[in-house]
């Protein structure tokens, strides 16, 4: 019909076009009355061809049909049969074709919802990393808290692959609710376990029982669709279940196994909780040793292989084993260690060296100290797959039953000039306390002629402690003692009465070195351990206020090292912990009316029967009898009449010479006051970490020491600010007559 139509307008236009030619040039027109005359033709033929023909067009050609940017796209379809299908793509494509189908379209579809199911997992994934390592302060929680849910989504997959299962529009959307769930369920187990271990609240049973009911009505919610025809709901009834059952397993199994190792099955055990970083330093070390052990083995045997020099071979060997202990002390992470006595005179003869054995360090500490050393080990040690076999061959020998059984084996080492180190204790010492000294050291130095060197090792025990690989943070000092002669017959007649003596002289010496280097400073990583994953702004308040504090020096050095001490507004408990650890005859009480922060305090892993704390009011708390009293930071939330009430109670309750150690801002140091006023502003209106409900009133030095006058006391004023006007005053009671 269109051709039909185009061939008689063209031949009527022909015609007519010649007809009002030749009519128009016997009449003169002009070539522009002709041109009028053609535009009139064509608009007439666009009006017909457009009320004939455009219906036509548009109902067969105008939805096949796309013309774009110069190109003409032509959509026909064809009916092949299914075998054929794939021969007539093939023979299209060549022809520059593009062939599809309903099938080939839906699968495209498929894909493009997978690709961005995808990055919506992965994009939401990493935000819900991101706000749990925020909310939690800490990676290792966060990584407690999602890895569950990871591992969930993998099993998801997997099942979903050994069943047949594949991801379609509706059940996309059902595993996007699923992963909520996980997160809900992940996060409800993680602050369970934390509310447990902070503050002993043991609410992690309702919390599975709650979770376990979720997981029960989603299932049984969205698992009939099981008995659906439609294969779409039949898929969204399988996701449910697999993803549900797999979201509750893993967080009451995962979770709880991960943050029990982590943190409770040490704490339990009086040990800190480990860390990312310190597994991380831990994973270090180790490996360095391990890699070394090995190396040192290859070199040890390749070494036995030389059939001359054996003693310059054995030398070589040793130097490389001193080498490569020290290097590897040296670059531990956690570990500072210093060396007190020593002096090359000590290893310029043979002697037999004794030193108390608290950790597994103890081997590497004293290897390290010179080549020319051969330690008495035990059978474990002798019998390790790992430096087992160094130690056999640095030629270090296993005591059985006594070092007795090693002097013919040693007299050779001797005579080369090498040195016995010897552990007198015979074991570690599971609590940091020396046992009793064996008599095989001082046997062997007797019947071989040698001196004793004393060697003491402090703080091993707290970097590695013994039935632990973990990698502490710590100091470690290496006290030489001076030797004792093999002649010098003032330590006993007898190797049996030097034992003793020596032995009680170690213990004495190790006490001093106890008291001199376990300051502050080396109980400040003990004490941050106890507060960890607490909260993020409970450790960040700790470490800024222990800095700020010093470490608690000043209190420490103003508090008798023996008797009863008080700490009313204690707080979380830092400074009681600190006292307590700086002396074994110290018993703290800790008093505050926060109820929270008594419960914190009360479940740190280092409490103890000389560490209580109870939730009291300062100025109504019954109070015993004490030898210090501390009241810091805590009576200028108090009203003046309460202020003056609680100084007088707690003189009251000192015992003879006791003393009671304020420390406040004192209102007569203006300018520095001011310092104080902002500090307060911070902790109690804007971070919240003190409540108040009274108005501030700071103490006036003219005050307390009138108060102090009243009740017969002494004052003294240390005033070592700069920047606050916080002072500590120390009231002494008279000692009574």
């Amino acid at each position: 019909r269109i051709d039909r139509w185009n061939k008689f307008w063209n031949e009527r236009r022909a015609r007519v076009t010649a007809d009002v030619r030749e009519s128009g040039t016997r009449l003169g027109f002009s070539e522009k009355v002709f041109q009028n005359f053609d535009h009139l033709l064509t608009r007439e033929y666009q009006e017909a061809d457009s009320a004939v023909f455009s219906p036509f067009r548009k109902l067969f050609f105008d939805n096949h049909m796309i013309e774009k940017d110069g190109v003409s796209t032509v959509i026909t379809l064809v009916n092949i049969a299914s075998d054929k299908k794939a021969n007539v793509v093939a023979q299209l494509e060549l022809a520059g074709i593009h062939a599809f189908d309903r099938q080939m379209v839906t699968n495209l579809f498929v894909e493009y919802v997978h690709e961005d199911f995808n990055f919506i997992v992965t994009f939401t994934g990493f935000i819900v990393f991101a706000a749990l390592l925020l909310m939690y302060g800490r990676i290792e929680l966060t990584l407690i808290t999602f890895v569950p849910m990871l591992i969930t989504w993998i099993w998801i997959l997997g099942i979903m692959a050994l069943l047949g299962i594949e991801f379609n529009i509706v059940n996309v959307m059902v595993s996007t609710f699923i992963f909520g769930l996980g997160d809900d369920y992940s996060i409800f187990t993680v602050d369970g376990l934390l509310t447990q271990y902070q503050f002993g609240k043991k609410n992690l049973a309702s919390i599975r029982t709650s979770i376990l009911l979720s997981a029960l009505t989603t299932i049984s919610g969205l698992g009939v669709l099981i008995f659906a025809e439609h294969p779409a709901l039949r898929s969204i009834a399988w996701i449910s279940i697999i993803g549900i059952v797999s979201v509750f397993f893993m967080s009451q199994t995962l979770q709880p196994f991960l943050f029990r190792w982590l943190v409770t099955n040490r704490t339990s055990r009086g040990l800190a909780p480990m860390t990312a970083l310190g597994i991380g330093k831990t994973i270090f070390t180790y490996g360095f040793f391990v890699i070394g052990s090995f190396l040192l083995t290859i070199v040890g045997l390749v070494l036995k292989l030389i059939p001359f020099g054996k003693r310059n071979v054995r030398l070589l060997y040793h130097s490389l084993l001193s080498f490569y202990t020290r290097l590897l002390v040296t670059l531990a992470p956690q570990l500072k260690v210093k060396m007190v006595g020593f002096n090359n005179e000590i290893f310029a003869r043979s002697s037999v060296i004794i030193a108390n054995h608290t950790s597994f360090l103890d081997i590497l500490l004293t290897t390290m100290l010179h080549p020319k050393l051969i330690l008495l080990t035990n059978k474990w040690v002798w019998n390790s797959p790992v430096f087992g076999g160094v130690v056999r061959l640095a030629d270090y020998y296993p005591v059985m039953e006594g070092a007795e059984d090693s002097i013919d084996r040693v007299k050779d080492r001797v005579k080369e000039g090498y040195s016995i180190v010897v552990f007198p204790e015979g074991t570690r010492t599971s609590d940091g306390k020396m046992k009793r000294f064996h008599k095989g050291a001082f046997y062997m130095a007797e019947v071989l002629g040698l001196p004793i060197q004393p060697l003491i090792i402090h703080g091993a025990d707290d970097s590695i402690p013994k039935g632990t690989i973990y990698l502490n943070s710590g100091y470690i000092t290496l006290k030489f003692l001076p030797p004792i002669e093999p002649g010098d017959r003032t330590w006993g007649a007898t190797y049996s009465e030097r034992t003793k003596t020596i032995g009680k002289y170690f213990r004495s010496e190790y006490e001093k070195l106890t008291a001199l280097e376990e300051s502050p400073a080396y109980f400040q990583y003990r004490l941050f351990s106890n507060y960890l994953y607490k909260g993020p702004v409970l450790e960040w308040y700790m470490r800024i206020k222990v800095a700020l504090e010093g470490n608690y020096r000043q209190f420490h050095e103003l508090v008798p090292a023996q008797g009863k001490i008080l700490d009313l507004g204690c707080g979380y408990g830092f400074l009681c912990y600190m006292l307590a650890f700086l002396s074994e005859e110290r018993t703290v009480m800790g008093i505050d009316y926060d109820d929270e922060k008594i419960e914190t305090a009360k479940h740190c892993y280092s409490r103890s029967e000389r560490i209580e704390f109870a939730v009291g009011d300062v100025t109504s708390f019954p109070l015993a009898t004490y030898d210090a009293i501390i009241i810091a930071d805590v009576l200028h939330y108090l009203t003046p009449e309460a202020q003056q009430l609680t100084i007088t109670r707690a003189v009251n309750a000192l015992s003879p010479g006791g003393q009671l150690i304020i420390r406040d801002g004192n209102a007569e140091l203006t300018e520095r006051h001011q310092g104080t006023q902002l500090t307060e502003m911070f902790s109690v209106k804007i971070l919240k970490f003190n409540k108040s409900t009274n108005a501030l009133h700071f103490l006036r030095a003219s005050e307390v020491k009138q108060i102090a006058a009243t009740l017969n006391c002494s004052v003294e004023i240390i005033d070592d600010t700069k920047f606050t006007s916080n002072v500590i005053f120390v009231v002494r009671k008279q000692n009574e007559s």
